[in-house]
């Protein structure tokens, strides 16, 4: 038998058609804990920019072929407000969803990976990371006008 690890579901063909996870559903509750990851799990943050209530707006943009082994959303502060975040790969939303209203900093989803409790220090594991072939982009929204009030935090690959 040929060794094709291709065939098996490994190498640069097999890109992420679909996230679903605990944030996967409409008005999801956000974890009680930090996702800052820039901060608590040395992901690089990006912020939002300019945001119109209700508008998506690209926030993030890669080429690739690459992956994602951990991607976070949440808020800056603790003006309540509903966060969307959207995940296209290689042209193909895979993850598009809104959350409850979160009147908490650096309240969110993780998108991408898992995090790991070590006595309340919260440490990136192994999970399912983002593969793509040709792109990746990630557009969020507010249901509020604001300006770098909500973020992101990723690590790539």
């Amino acid at each position: 038998m040929a060794g094709n690890l291709s065939a098996l579901g490994f190498g640069a063909n097999n890109t992420t058609r679909q996230i679903v996870n605990s944030n996967a559903t409409a008005g999801f509750t956000p974890l009680n804990i930090s996702i800052d990851a820039a901060t608590s799990f040395t992901g690089k943050e990006v912020l939002s920019g300019a945001l119109t209530a209700n508008t998506l707006a690209t926030v993030l943009s890669l080429t690739g072929p690459g992956e994602v082994p951990l991607l976070t959303s949440y808020t800056k502060d603790t003006t309540a407000r509903t966060v969307r975040t959207v995940v296209i790969v290689d042209g193909v939303t895979v993850f598009d969803f809104t959350s409850a209203s979160i009147g908490v900093a650096n309240r969110g989803a993780i998108v991408a990976g898992e995090l790991a409790d070590h006595s309340g220090v919260f440490y990136v594991t192994q999970g399912n990371p983002i593969r793509f072939s040709v792109s990746l982009v990630v557009k969020q929204a507010s249901n509020l006008t604001e300006t770098d009030k909500i973020a992101l935090a990723y690590i790539a690959l």
